[in-house]
């Protein structure tokens, strides 16, 4: 009868949208859970990289690239080329594969297929060159959505400047950002918790070289 098939078709309606519900319910569950993952993931890499510097400081007597010379194997005389790439090229032994520095978040590069080919547009992260395994307060590295003064800085590395406001950009992780510390532990920080880190890291500096 025609009452009977209008309540099939209200019924299906119905159901189609509490499908739709379920469904907007589900993205936006999985939507932060998948943008979680992916910061997780961030930290791990970063993990990596800092264990890749502390074990290349072991065998060039605790030092960092950046404070050995390229007759020795380091990068000390290209740190005023600005290129980030160097440095990680230095590490390939302990790093094992030009993957770990991308980010899974970061649209923007490619993945080096192997370390030939490594440039700074297959990188995700900046490296600080005063970076100190004697000063564990210090940034040895980082995602490269930072900025200072609203200002975002260029890829590749990152001299940590003094009386600036830093932040994090939306560019990989929503406002929020990992830093690897000199004693190559990872931080996941707001840009509130990275205003004070880098305060914490610029006095522990000037402690140290003064």
């Amino acid at each position: 009868s025609p009452q009977r098939g209008d309540s099939g078709l209200f019924d299906l309606l119905v159901m189609l949208i509490a499908v739709a519900i379920v469904m907007m319910l589900g993205f936006a569950y999985l939507r932060p859970a998948r943008q979680r993952a992916k910061q997780i993931n961030c930290v791990n890499l970063q993990k990596q990289i800092g264990l890749s510097f502390r074990l290349w400081s072991l065998d060039n007597g605790d030092k960092m690239p950046a404070q050995v010379s390229t007759n020795n194997g380091g990068t000390m005389e290209l740190v005023s080329s600005g290129l980030v790439y160097p440095h990680f090229l230095v590490m390939s032994n302990e790093l094992g594969t030009p993957a770990i520095l991308r980010c899974f978040s970061d649209f923007k590069s490619t993945a080096a297929k192997n370390f030939s080919l490594l440039r700074d547009s297959n990188i995700s992260y900046f490296v600080v060159p005063e970076a100190d395994e004697a000063i564990p307060e210090l940034w040895l590295a980082g995602d490269r959505n930072v900025a200072t003064n609203n200002i975002t800085l260029k890829p590749g590395l990152f001299t940590m400047p003094a009386n600036q406001l830093m932040g994090w950009t939306s560019q990989l992780h929503s406002n929020m950002g990992n830093i690897c510390l000199a004693d190559g532990s990872v931080q996941q920080y707001s840009s509130v918790k990275l205003q004070q880190s880098a305060t914490n890291a610029l006095r522990a500096y000037q402690v140290a070289t003064t």
